[in-house]
């Protein structure tokens, strides 16, 4: 499995935990991370979607560009595939301004930037849960693997 260097940027704390929970249930679920992405891939995902990226988001990106954390709790599409699920034709009752950037819980549920606001969401059937940050939508998953992990954890 490819680790990823932690960079010394606005989520150092939160890649820290990640690979805290990777090492303790790697055994168990599926964890798995891509190389970061290169600065030429960003400014091409951003002129793709005629859209400036969050300091936080690009962050992201140059830790690992896309990622699988406990199973599919979350998939992170890399660059890559953020355009080509943005190329897709979405669904009548999905917003026009979402960019999909992640996969989450495995049932259909997404994790969009508003390209209209900045805010990040977790979308599912209609139902939003809005975060200001790429930040406090990360946290919000860790916490989320926290939980299961201490499931998995008092089931050995």
């Amino acid at each position: 499995m490819y680790i990823p260097d932690i960079p010394d940027n606005s989520l150092k704390k939160e890649f820290i935990e990640i690979m805290e929970i990777t090492k303790k249930l790697e055994s168990i679920k599926k964890y798995e991370f891509n190389p970061p992405a290169t600065n030429v891939e960003i400014d091409a995902l951003e002129e793709h979607l005629k859209y400036t990226l969050p300091e936080e988001y690009k962050d992201f990106l140059k830790f690992s560009n896309g990622m699988t954390l406990n199973g599919f709790t979350a998939e992170f599409f890399s660059t890559k595939e953020v355009i080509d699920f943005y190329d897709r034709e979405k669904a009548d009752s999905f917003p026009s301004d979402y960019i999909v950037l992640a996969f989450l819980i495995g049932d259909g549920e997404v994790l969009c930037i508003s390209s209209k606001t900045g805010k990040f969401i977790r979308y599912y059937g209609g139902e939003e849960t809005e975060f200001n940050t790429f930040k406090d939508a990360l946290v919000n998953i860790i916490d989320h693997i926290k939980v299961i992990e201490e499931d998995y954890l008092l089931e050995d």
